[in-house]
């Protein structure tokens, strides 16, 4: 049986200045994004993050993980929204399980919540054996 490297816990505080640079950056200015007034008769009463900015912890995470700067090819993350991000939340992605070992590739699947325990992300890895990193 491998025994894999352990998945470290990752958190980040994601501000409206992410938020804004984003919509800067991605050209989407949809204004549950940016626009407050608008944003607090939404479905969210407040601004709240594009997906993209939740996920980069997951991706930073993984390729913490892998002992890569970022995401290395091969790897497949398959995400779930579960719930808004919003300025001022720490996003915080931890492992709910260890790695299954597969013939080619191993799996582990992974949550990430907010300061309050609301789970806002889950996400399943499938890495090549090759690239993960042995305990």
């Amino acid at each position: 049986m491998t025994t894999w490297a352990p998945f470290p816990e990752l958190a980040r505080t994601i501000d409206q200045a992410a938020i804004d640079s984003y919509a800067e950056l991605s050209g989407d200015r949809n204004p549950l994004h940016v626009d407050p007034e608008y944003a607090a008769t939404g479905p969210f009463g407040g601004i709240v993050a594009h997906g993209p900015i939740g996920l980069q912890t997951i991706f930073d995470a993984v390729a913490r993980w892998l002992g890569h700067d970022r995401l290395p090819p091969g790897v497949v993350v398959d995400v779930a929204l579960r719930g808004p991000v919003r300025a001022g939340d720490t996003v915080t992605c931890r492992a709910t399980a260890d790695p299954l070992d597969h013939a080619a590739a191993v799996t582990l699947p992974l949550v990430c919540t907010n300061q309050r325990g609301e789970e806002i992300l889950q996400a399943l890895v499938i890495a090549p054996r090759g690239l993960v990193p042995r305990g």
